[in-house]
């Protein structure tokens, strides 16, 4: 028989064989006393008593007994510092979209790694050692942790791709879980992490949490994490569906980070003593709420993309009362099963729409489309959305009107006017507005003097200098093309030959791929006609060059923009008589270059270009 008031130095005579005649709980006893005693002689003393293989087999002895004792949870002594092999800086932070644009231009990679920013603990692992990421040069050591964290992501994967050994990621605790088990006992679940990870003595719920695999190590740049093009982000309706891909988490979040791809680029880019320059973190202060669907409708956009829109039962968010939620695409409505009567939580944050975070679902989900809701046509799935693919379909017709004009700023033209307009006037498509005379508008319910000489004059100033050519190609509505793609193919081969553009040629312009090359093509010449309409009704384009300061030569751009972006340098090469470049060739004369020029900058001296800041550019003016 054994009781606490039995010495140490008796239990440490028991053989194994001892141990195991002992009764269970007399066992359990035994077994925590010398493992209690063991921890300190190596951590405290440093003069252990038995080998590490003897201590594994008392642990496993225990484990097997009552796997939630504290003991094996213990951490003895003080927690060791572990030096980073490289600092593991902090990530620089913005508030607004629009610095995350200037960012990601600024930047320029072709494509961008988007992932959650966790509201964990950032970690590192490595040969067995998992630290803290503590003040960046110095972590604290958390390994006995380890061995008890679930771990997201494929670490062999990870070891793989890093540079120096380690692998980074971040310790988590799943909102669900922490929910349901630990919100009792912790305030938050970044709190929880703390309190289960870094703590000397772990309490019951914490070793609960451990057991059940409720901590998670996340590694970085995997599962969670959204490959996006450049030019992707910088429209804003597609910026705000990463976002809510992203914050569809299992995890506590505060945000999303992104990340260069291109090693090259983030090695050029550095970084300051704070953070590293080749990644942005977007901080949201979001606020989260949870209400009730009591309808969901299905709607049809410009491109013919069918999109449900979730009615819900009013909340107030970031100060304005929430009453629908988008659903992005049927993939999304399908796997949530949500429906009339689904309790969602909606999440809003400052300039972001509204979306849904979390779903219970509905008894009665709701039924995925098969045909339009506005023309009957039978739907087709393009990747993960449906679509209509009537071009005639008369939501499609007014919606990519309402475009049209809205992006060649004749802003006196909302959904509702050209709706009315399209079913008084009988208007087929967007050129009978041009078509339009001031007694026909003046004369209806609504509609003055006034009104009705601002949008005909409106209308009508689009053909007289006030567009530009890129401006127009975006207004038809190129699938997958955005304002800085149109640019380059504009600048590479001029407006008027788009029509007779390949889809190789158009392959041929940096950062083009054949998806999108065949977009421009075909969509291009479907709608060309209305170029034409225009050019015969007078189109003049804006004049394009304000001076002919450098008529004559060339420029090529690279590196970070100091005072304005790429496009805006472009737009200054033209204006005054000069040809812009996408590469360096051999008949370039300037290389307008910026921090990080990278291989640009060696090309343009071998082939005789002079290489310039923006500032001796500007000079040039």
């Amino acid at each position: 028989m054994t009781n606490n008031s039995t010495k140490i130095d008796n239990l440490l005579k028991l053989s194994e064989d001892d141990i195991q005649r002992l009764p269970v709980v007399e066992r359990i006893e035994v077994l925590e006393r010398l493992l209690k005693y063991h921890n300190n002689q190596y951590f405290i003393n440093n003069a252990p008593v038995i080998s590490d293989e003897l201590f594994d087999q008392l642990s496993e002895s225990l484990k097997k007994l009552k796997p939630n004792s504290p003991v094996l949870f213990e951490i003895v002594g003080d927690i060791g510092n572990v030096l980073h092999p490289r600092p593991m800086l902090s990530i620089d932070k913005r508030f607004t979209y629009a610095d995350i644009r200037k960012w990601i231009e600024d930047t320029n990679d072709e494509w961008y790694l988007v992932e959650p920013k966790y509201d964990g603990m950032a970690a590192r692992y490595q040969d067995g050692v998992l630290a803290t990421r503590g003040n960046g040069i110095m972590g604290e050591d958390i390994s006995e942790r380890f061995q008890h964290l679930r771990i997201i992501g494929d670490i062999k994967k990870a070891e793989e791709d890093s540079t120096d050994g380690s692998i980074y990621g971040e310790v988590a605790i799943p909102t669900e879980y922490f929910d349901e088990n630990l919100s009792k006992d912790y305030k938050n679940p970044r709190n929880a992490v703390v309190g289960i990870v870094k703590a000397k003595q772990t309490g019951d719920a914490g070793i609960k949490a451990l057991l059940e695999g409720g901590v998670h190590f996340i590694l970085y740049d995997q599962i969670f994490a959204q490959k996006v093009k450049k030019e992707d982000l910088l429209k804003e309706d597609e910026w705000k569906a990463v976002l809510e891909k992203t914050f569809q988490s299992p995890y506590p979040l505060d945000g999303v980070v992104l990340k260069i791809i291109n090693k090259d680029l983030r090695k050029n880019l550095g970084a300051t003593q704070h953070h590293d320059k080749w990644q942005i973190a977007y901080k949201v202060p979001a606020e989260k709420k949870w209400s009730k669907v009591v309808k969901i409708i299905d709607s049809v956009g410009r491109t013919g993309r069918v999109t449900s829109i979730a009615k819900i039962e009013p909340i107030n968010l970031s100060g304005a009362t929430v009453t629908n939620v988008t659903l992005h695409n049927f993939e999304y409505v399908k796997k949530s099963k949500i429906g009339i009567g689904s309790k969602v939580e909606v999440m809003r944050s400052g300039e972001v729409i509204p979306f849904i975070v979390q779903v219970k679902p509905s008894k009665n989900p709701h039924r995925i489309a098969e045909k339009c809701p506005v023309c009957d046509t039978k739907l087709v799935e393009s990747g993960k959305y449906l679509e209509c693919i009537n071009p005639n379909c008369p939501a499609r017709l007014s919606q990519s009107i309402e475009y049209f004009f809205k992006v060649l700023g004749v802003e006196e033209l909302g959904l509702k006017t050209i709706e009315k307009f399209i079913d008084i006037f009988s208007i087929q498509n967007v050129i009978g507005f041009y078509d339009l005379k001031e007694a026909q508008i003046e004369s209806l319910e609504g509609f003055g003097k006034k009104s009705a000489k601002n949008i005909v004059g409106n209308i009508q100033s689009t053909l007289n200098g006030k567009i530009s050519p890129n401006q127009l190609v975006q207004a038809l509505g190129i699938k997958e093309i955005g304002p800085a793609t149109s640019l380059w193919i504009i600048n590479e081969y001029g407006f008027w030959n788009l029509p007779k553009l390949t889809i190789e040629e158009i392959s041929k312009v940096k950062g083009i791929g054949p998806s999108k090359a065949s977009s421009f093509v075909n969509d291009l010449k479907e709608k060309w006609w209305i170029v034409e309409k225009l050019k015969a009704k007078g189109l003049k384009f804006k004049e394009e060059r304000t001076t002919s300061k450098l008529e004559g030569l060339s420029f090529a751009i690279t590196g970070k923009k100091e005072q304005y972006s790429r496009d805006e340098l472009v737009e200054r090469i033209q204006q005054n008589g000069g040809e812009y470049k996408s590469s360096v060739t051999q008949d370039l004369n300037y290389l307008i270059a910026g921090e990080n020029g990278g291989s640009k900058v060696q090309k343009a001296q071998e082939v005789g270009a002079k290489v310039i800041s923006e500032e001796d550019f500007l000079k040039m003016l």
